[in-house]
């Protein structure tokens, strides 16, 4: 009994091959349309499988992923597993069948294709009750060892119940996919039984049912005639419900989606198969080359940007390059540019995606609108580009020059391949000779502003330059009005019109009209500066020569002051100058002990002391006196007339303080010695009173007599002057260090003055 596979527990896998690498295997671009349109119409409502437990695999990368997907298939399915494959087919040299993938060629076809023998492995290992092989393939009868001569080995080799296996053809013929159809004969021919349906055929269109239908159509149209095998009740599984049965049989089926057909173009005459892009049949060189003009970013990136490896290629590449293949013929077609286009240009990893669609571009239509990344390319749009800042160019003009200026690129020579730009031949070379001596002028004395405008502008008005002139006028009256050169010029601006090649350049004139304002208000500037700085060099030197001259009249002065200098001290040390220094030396120590005598000697004669006491420090002082001379004669003889004591200058002449303060000491000494004396001898005194009273004469015979002593007879008398003439002694020593040590250093201070004033000068 006829029956629906159960869509829960069936599994339905359809792979296949449109496009090969091989040129020994021709593309059969029906193939995708067989796996979407059969796949469409199992899956339908009339179908019998699940859509989300069917699977389409088109051009398969390599055998393993076939092998993944369908044992993932055949291990998933219980009640019916249907594996469908469309696409060439190889023999094998003792029989068998190879399953060409998309690399796959003749000489290695054990290794690239996908082995019949292993998809038998498969579909036996399935625990599925209906196994059902459909093979529309070239050679596809070898998938049935033995099938053109009999059947004798079908048992061996499918010997499970329940399995079918639908060729397209015999072992030994080749299934037909004919130019320009749609589907492949055998798939054409099934899906359409599949959606008309069988008139007498029942509800459900059963595989027995349509393999007959298959062979005797087949008969009927000349065709290679299918071949068909059962086992057990295989043959009562159907496909789909019938479309052609009667409505007492089945309700009225609904419609089978069916895709759209793509928009032909309008020339379809030169190729048997049409190249697919933008949604657009292309069947003749120009047509393509049309849609590449209004389309290039999206052609770039579809057959260059990602064109894969040369071992695994993108699917748009290998369309493109097995379409390319069609256009072969000799008489009509250029078939050495082709072959030099894709194994040179198309297929150079180094060449850039638009430049290699250029290449195609010429190769399709030479005599064209010439384009470039979407733009159209002429020589005025060319002398756009190259002025762009001047002629209202986008950015998009800027990248262009940019592109057009790399040292490595080539695309001005690509360009003038073109016969519409066959006069840029030879532009290239010259301008980048050009360009490079632009780069590499001295710009060191050029301004910012304009070394960015050189960068910016330069190359472009080179190359406008060596563009046919009468295409230029488009672009001139857009262009600077001519200016005048600056007066006065700038160093920069000079060099700036040199490195342009003069005034006479296009390049020059545009930096004339440019920057010549800007240099003219900078010369002016500069001259202004000049001015300034001359001036301000010339009040430089006027300070510079007021102070040399007062530097010289400080060194003469210096001079002077050195030589005066050197005469007093000459003059200092002649014995003369040391011999009167000698004698101040002796007056000043005279004139110390002087004073503290006359106090002694006036206080004596109104205090009426022992007449003896100022005799003793009278010698005391003069003990005190000597020792300041034994420190004063030797420095006044070092000083020589140098030490000068001023009697105006008190500071020059008066003893040191210490020794101003030793006198009240000694007349206290005195005082001190008189009352001691006193208490002793109370009535052998002689002092101011008895020289009043008894007058001189007297006064001297008691003096003179021998009862007369100056310092008694008492020990501690004696012993308290011991003390005090060595204190003298001390006292005087000191005072004259320290006026010696005075006048060392006033003259070491006259000295430093001296030699500080001359340095300083």
């Amino acid at each position: 009994m006829t029956r629906l596979p159960d869509p829960e527990h069936s599994r339905a896998f359809l792979f296949g091959t449109a496009f090969y690498e091989a040129d020994e295997l021709a593309d059969l671009p029906a193939v995708g349309n067989n796996l979407t349109d059969l796949c469409a119409a199992l899956t339908s409502p009339l179908g019998a499988f699940a859509a989300e437990r069917s699977t389409v695999l088109l051009d398969p990368p390599g055998a393993i992923p076939v092998y993944d997907s369908m044992r993932h298939h055949a291990a998933e399915a219980t009640d019916t597993l249907l594996i469908y494959f469309a696409g060439h087919g190889l023999r094998k040299l003792r029989g068998g069948l190879y399953l060409a993938l998309p690399h796959t060629q003749s000489t290695n076809a054990a290794v690239s294709g996908f082995d019949y023998d292993l998809l038998r492995e498969i579909v036996n290992s399935s625990r599925a009750t209906n196994k059902i092989v459909i093979v529309d393939s070239c050679f596809s009868g070898r998938a049935i060892p033995g099938m053109s001569g009999g059947t004798a080995g079908l048992a061996q080799e499918l010997d499970i119940e329940g399995s079918c296996l639908l060729t397209a053809t015999t072992a030994n013929e080749q299934a037909l996919a004919l130019p320009g159809e749609t589907y492949t004969t055998f798939t054409g021919e099934l899906l359409h039984l599949l959606r008309s349906g069988i008139p007498e055929a029942g509800p459900l269109l059963s595989l027995g049912a349509l393999g007959e239908e298959l062979r005797r159509n087949a008969r009927r149209r000349e065709l290679p005639v299918p071949e068909q095998q059962f086992r057990g009740t295989t043959q009562h599984i159907a496909l789909t419900r019938n479309p052609a049965a009667s409505t007492a049989d089945a309700p009225p089926p609904p419609a089978v989606p069916v895709a759209p057909p793509l928009r032909p173009s309008a020339a379809h005459s030169f190729v048997s198969r049409a190249l697919v892009f933008a949604g657009i049949e292309h069947a003749t060189k120009k047509d393509l080359a049309s849609t590449i003009r209004k389309h290039w970013p999206t052609a770039a990136d579809r057959f260059f940007r990602r064109m894969g490896t040369e071992s695994h290629p993108s699917e748009s590449w290998a369309q493109l390059r097995s379409w390319l293949r069609q256009f072969n013929d000799h008489r009509t077609d250029d078939v050495e540019g082709r072959i030099v286009l894709v194994d040179t240009y198309l297929t150079d990893p180094a060449l850039p995606p638009d430049h290699k669609l250029l290449r195609l571009l010429h190769w399709l239509d030479p005599d064209g609108t010439v384009v470039y990344r979407g733009c159209p390319i002429t020589y005025a749009s060319l002398s756009r580009i190259c002025l762009h800042r001047y002629a209202g160019g986008d950015e998009r003009d800027g990248e262009l020059l940019a592109e057009l200026a790399q040292p490595h690129e080539w695309l001005l020579d690509i360009l003038a391949e073109f016969p519409p730009l066959d006069r840029l031949q030879g532009v290239r070379r010259t301008w980048h000779k050009s360009l490079k001596a632009w780069r590499d002028a001295d710009k060191t004395l050029w301004p910012p502003e304009v070394r960015a405008w050189a960068v910016d502008v330069g190359p472009g008005a080179l190359l406008a330059a060596l563009l046919p002139p009468e295409q230029l006028p488009e672009v001139l009256p857009r262009l600077p009005t001519e200016a005048q050169p600056p007066d006065p010029t700038s160093r920069w601006f000079d060099s700036l019109l040199q490195a342009a090649g003069g005034r006479g350049t296009l390049l020059g004139r545009l930096a004339e009209a440019e920057w010549s304002e800007q240099a003219r208000q900078e010369a002016l500037r500069e001259r202004e500066a000049e001015q300034r700085r001359q001036e301000e060099q010339r009040r430089g030197q006027e300070v510079l020569r007021q102070r040399q001259l007062l530097q010289e009249q400080e060194a003469r002065r210096r001079r002077l002051r050195e030589r005066a200098w050197q005469a007093a001290e000459a003059a200092r040390l002649l014995p003369a100058a040391r011999a009167l220094a000698v004698l101040h030396a002796l007056v000043l120590g005279a004139a110390w002990a002087l004073a503290p005598i006359l106090a002694i000697w006036i206080t004596w004669w109104f205090a009426s002391y022992e007449f003896g006491l100022p005799l003793l420090l009278t010698a005391l002082v003069c003990t005190a006196s000597l020792a300041a001379l034994c420190r004063l004669v030797p420095s006044a003889l070092r000083l020589g007339g140098a030490f000068r004591p001023q009697l105006r200058t008190p500071s020059t002449w008066l003893p040191p303080a210490r020794t101003a303060l030793a006198a009240p000491l000694l007349l206290a000494f005195g005082l001190l010695a008189d009352h001691a004396m006193s208490q002793t001898f109370p009535e052998d005194r002689v002092d101011s009173d008895l020289l009043r009273k008894d007058g001189l004469n007297a006064f001297l015979k008691v003096v003179n007599s021998d009862s007369f002593s100056v310092i008694g007879d008492e020990a501690f008398v004696t012993l308290i002057l011991l003390p005090a003439s060595a204190g003298c002694a001390w006292i005087g020593l000191q005072a004259g260090l320290t006026t010696a040590r005075r006048w060392d250093e006033k003259h070491a201070r006259a000295r430093q003055e001296a030699h500080h004033l001359g340095d300083h000068q």
